[in-house]
C-alpha cells in the first residue's frame, strides 16, 4: 500500500484513531456490479479506489464461493468487491478501529454478509482460506511484511493463493525473490511498475 502525497502514515497501522472526521462517498464498479463506500480521515486512499486495489482486482482468479481473506481490508473494498462479484465466504481484518467500523458499514451498504475482525496481522485469526489477498502495508517495514507473508502460508489451504500487488520501488522485485523461498511465485500482472503477484501453497517447494 502507498501512501497518497501528503498524508501521514502513521495512523494507518495504529489501533486507535483521533484523526478527525470527514467522510465521503466513493462509486466503485466491479464486474459489473455498483458498490458504493463510505471511506474517511485515517484510512488509506480516503478519495478513491487506488489504482494499485483496482489493478489487484481486476488480475486475481477467483472460484465463486471461495473462503477468501482480505488482509489490512481499510474500508473493505476488496472483500466486498469479491464478495459481490463471486458470492465468496470473506472475512476482513485491519488493525484500525476506524476502518474495522467502516468496513462495517460498507458490507452493510453494499448488501453482503461478511466476517469483519479486528486484528494485528494474523494475531485473531485461527481459520484457513482458499485466497489471502492484500494490497499490503509497505510502511510496516520490510521484516514486518515479510514475517506477514510467512505467516500468511500456515493460514492457506493446499493449492491456497496469497495475491499481492506491490510497486518497483516499494521492493516489488526483492520481494518476488524472497516469496519464491515458500510459495510458488506467478507475476500475473505488470501495469506501471505495480506487480500483481500470485503466491501458491504448493507442497513441491
Amino acid at each position: 500500500t502507498h501512501l497518497e502525497k501528503g498524508e501521514s502514515m502513521s495512523h494507518y497501522f495504529s489501533k486507535n484513531l483521533d484523526t478527525k472526521s470527514n467522510e465521503r462517498t466513493i462509486d466503485y464498479t466491479f464486474k459489473d456490479h455498483q458498490l458504493s463506500f463510505v471511506s474517511d480521515h485515517g484510512v488509506f486512499s480516503k478519495d478513491h479506489v487506488d489504482s494499485a486495489t483496482s489493478l489487484l482486482l481486476n488480475h486475481l482468479t477467483i472460484n465463486e464461493g471461495a473462503h477468501i481473506l482480505d488482509l489490512g481490508t481499510g474500508y473493505g473494498v476488496i472483500g466486498i468487491s469479491l464478495t459481490k462479484a463471486f458470492k465468496t465466504k470473506t472475512t476482513l481484518i485491519d488493525i484500525n478501529e476506524r476502518a474495522i467500523d467502516l468496513a462495517s458499514r460498507n458490507a452493510l451498504r453494499n448488501n453482503v454478509s461478511v466476517n469483519i475482525i479486528q486484528s494485528n496481522g494474523f494475531e485473531s485469526i485461527s481459520e484457513s482460506f482458499d485466497h489471502i489477498i492484500s494490497n499490503p502495508p509497505i510502511r510496516i517495514g520490510k521484516q514486518n511484511l515479510y514475517e506477514l507473508f510467512i505467516t500468511a502460508k500456515s493460514h492457506l489451504n493446499d493449492q491456497g493463493v496469497l495475491w499481492l500487488v506491490m510497486h518497483k520501488k516499494h521492493g516489488a522485485l526483492s520481494a518476488i525473490e524472497f516469496l519464491k523461498k515458500t510459495y510458488e511465485v506467478q507475476v500475473v500482472k505488470k501495469q506501471k511498475g505495480f506487480h500483481v503477484i500470485k503466491c501458491i501453497n504448493s507442497l513441491t517447494i
